[in-house]
C-alpha cells in the first residue's frame, strides 16, 4: 500500500467533512440535535452531513475499502484499508459554539487494526495535524518537534470521565493527577486533545471510554511525534487500545502516568503488582 497516497485522501477527505461542519456551523441554530445515549451524547444533521462527506470522498478513490464510522457505523469492503472516521468530534462544543472540535480521519489495516495514516483538523482553529506510519507528524505542513517533556510537574495533561461507569472515577482521577502534574484540561474532544499533545500544545492525555473513532487519527499523529500511547496495561505501539483508555505522552511521562492511575482505576491489580 502506498502510505503517501493513504495519507493524501485521508487529509482530502478530512478537509471535505470540515468544510460541511463549518458550513452548518454558520447556522447551527437551524440544527435538529438528538440525544444518543443521553444529555451529553448529542448528535445532529451536521455531524451526520460531515460524515456522508467524508464518505463520499473515501468511497470515489477507495470503493473496496470498509468504512467504520461513528454516526453510519460499518460499511462492508474487500479492501486491505479500514477507514474510521469521526465527523465532529466534540459535538457538544461544536454545537454550544466552542473551538475544542475535530473532523478525525484514519486509515488503518484490517489485518490487526495497524494505523496507517491519519489526520485530525480543528478548524476553529485552521489546523491540520496528519502523520502517516513511518514518518514524523506534520502540523499545517511543518513537522512538529519531537516531544521532550520529561518533568512532571510540569506537564499539562488533558482529560476526560469515561464512559458512564468510569465516572465515578474521575474525582479520585483528579485527586491523584493534580498534586503531580502543573495542571489538568478537559476540552472535550479527544481527537483534537491528541492533536494537541501531538503539537506540543498539551504534554499528556488520560482519555478513558474511547470508541476506535475518537482516538485512531489522533493516536498515531502522537506516536509519530514521538509518543507513547497504551492503555493501564502497557503501550500499545502502532494501534489503538481495545479497551478503550487510552494514555499518550511523551516516553519519560507515560510510566509515571500510569503509575498515579492505576490505583484509580485497577486497584486490585496495583495491590498485587505493588504499583
Amino acid at each position: 500500500m502506498d502510505l503517501d497516497e493513504l495519507l493524501s485522501l485521508a487529509r482530502a477527505a478530512a478537509r471535505a467533512g470540515a468544510r460541511t461542519a463549518a458550513s452548518w456551523r454558520d447556522r447551527a441554530h437551524r440544527l435538529l440535535v438528538e440525544e444518543k445515549a443521553g444529555p451529553d451524547d448529542l448528535v445532529s444533521q451536521a455531524d451526520r452531513d460531515t460524515e456522508r462527506a467524508v464518505r463520499a470522498v473515501l468511497a470515489e478513490h477507495r470503493p473496496h475499502d470498509t468504512v467504520l464510522g461513528e454516526e453510519e457505523g460499518t460499511t462492508g469492503g474487500r479492501g486491505r484499508v479500514r477507514w474510521v472516521v469521526d465527523p465532529i468530534d466534540g459535538t457538544t462544543n461544536y454545537l454550544y459554539g466552542r473551538p475544542d472540535w475535530a473532523v478525525s480521519v484514519a486509515a488503518a489495516g484490517t489485518d490487526g487494526d495497524r494505523l496507517l495514516a491519519g489526520v485530525v483538523i480543528e478548524p476553529s482553529l485552521g489546523r491540520l495535524t496528519e502523520a502517516r506510519a513511518g514518518d514524523r507528524t506534520r502540523a499545517n505542513g511543518t513537522p512538529v518537534p519531537e516531544l521532550l517533556q520529561h518533568d512532571l510537574a510540569r506537564a499539562l495533561v488533558e482529560v476526560n470521565l469515561g464512559r458512564p461507569g468510569q465516572r465515578p472515577a474521575a474525582g479520585p482521577m483528579v485527586s491523584a493527577l493534580l498534586p503531580q502534574v502543573r495542571d489538568l484540561r478537559r476540552g472535550g474532544s479527544a481527537a483534537a486533545a491528541l492533536a494537541q499533545v501531538a503539537t506540543g500544545r498539551a504534554d499528556a492525555v488520560w482519555a478513558p471510554g474511547l470508541r476506535p473513532w475518537d482516538c485512531a487519527a489522533g493516536i498515531l499523529l502522537v506516536q509519530q511525534a514521538g509518543g507513547t500511547v497504551g492503555d493501564l496495561t502497557g503501550p500499545l505501539p502502532g494501534t489503538w487500545p481495545a479497551s478503550g483508555d487510552v494514555l499518550a505522552a511523551p516516553p519519560a511521562l507515560w510510566k509515571s502516568l500510569q503509575k498515579l492511575l492505576i490505583p484509580v482505576y485497577s486497584p486490585g491489580e496495583a495491590a498485587l503488582t505493588g504499583r
